[in-house]
């Protein structure tokens, strides 16, 4: 396992001014960006996988050779253009949230993953991150965020737990190698304020998990309908308990996503702890309904409609959290 002096090693990324940007596409050791907004060099062993997929064409998938020759498909590193402005302040964020507090940000579950090391360069504008699953099972991310003037480049390597020291080297030198064309460098004056950008991450979670919670309420009322194996006693669970904590918790999140998104004020953090208790009190309540119902289609959607909820309270309680 590397020391720090590993990571440190990424935050050469002085190096985004390096090897000037040349025309044309990839080579066998090269990948250009669909937008040639970014080059970057691929150690010996490596190849373009994928190019210009995912949503507006801005994900890239690297693979290393061991990824076929064991079956698994990892290592990997999977790069994203994410077109949204980035404040220099949310990697000041990240890098002193050692428990992975702020989940949104990391897109990793505090529960399952922890984070192993954190270190921000001098201009508060590249992030170098390791994150490791906390039963040493799965999967781990070895990544670096590099601000640009359209939001950001996310370089994320991806091994097996326990193997990533071992192509630390490779994902070092692919984040050293990145060069940022001219036109795409960052610049502080179009990244917005860091607050706004923190309550406008969460609005928008919160507002996934809504749309989402919605689906499976006619999902589940539509299994329940077509469901022959219900007892009277579960059809009273679903139409009655099971709507209710819905609808309350629909509400709630409502309720946060208003706060969140409006300008804050002193009392926010209490209402947003508040909308917090009300989500954890209707998933407790479809928890209840999902172990009084027998019929396995009906009790999963019940089932994922308290994970759904269960986010949008922990969201809450994150939202309270945040630098105001």
């Amino acid at each position: 396992m590397r020391t720090l002096t590993a990571l440190i090693i990424c935050l050469t990324l002085t190096a985004c001014a390096g090897v000037p940007l040349m025309p044309g596409g990839d080579s066998e050791d090269s990948l250009t960006a669909a937008d040639a907004s970014f080059t970057l060099k691929l150690p010996a062993g490596w190849t373009v996988k994928q190019k210009g997929g995912g949503e507006g064409g801005r994900v890239s998938i690297l693979a290393h050779k061991d990824a076929a020759a064991t079956g698994k498909g990892y290592p990997t590193m999977v790069i994203r253009q994410v077109l949204d402005p980035t404040p220099q302040g949310v990697l000041d964020i990240m890098t002193k949230d050692t428990k992975l507090d702020f989940s949104e940000l990391w897109t990793v579950s505090p529960e399952k993953y922890q984070l192993k090391q954190a270190l921000l360069d001098e201009t508060s504008r590249v992030l170098s991150y390791w994150v490791v699953p906390r039963d040493g099972q799965d999967l781990e991310y070895y990544g670096c965020i590099i601000l640009t003037g359209y939001g950001r480049v996310e370089m994320i390597g991806v091994a097996q737990a326990g193997t990533t020291a071992k192509y630390m080297k490779d994902f070092n030198q692919m984040f050293t190698s990145l060069n940022i064309a001219e036109k795409a460098r960052f610049n502080p004056a179009q990244s917005g304020d860091t607050a706004a950008y923190l309550r406008k991450t969460y609005a928008s979670a919160l507002e996934r998990e809504k749309n989402g919670l919605t689906r499976l309420a006619a999902e589940t009322a539509s299994w329940a309908g077509a469901a022959a194996g219900l007892t009277a006693q579960e059809k009273g669970f679903i139409g009655t308990t099971y709507v209710k904590a819905v609808n309350k918790a629909l509400e709630a999140c409502a309720g946060l996503t208003e706060v969140i998104g409006r300008a804050q004020a002193n009392d926010s953090r209490a209402e947003m702890q508040r909308f917090a208790e009300r989500l954890e009190e209707a998933a407790t309540a479809v928890d209840t309904v999902q172990l009084n119902i027998r019929e396995n289609q009906v009790r999963t959607s019940v089932e994922k409609s308290a994970a759904r909820i269960k986010r949008m309270a922990a969201l809450g309680r994150e939202a309270s959290k945040m630098p105001l």
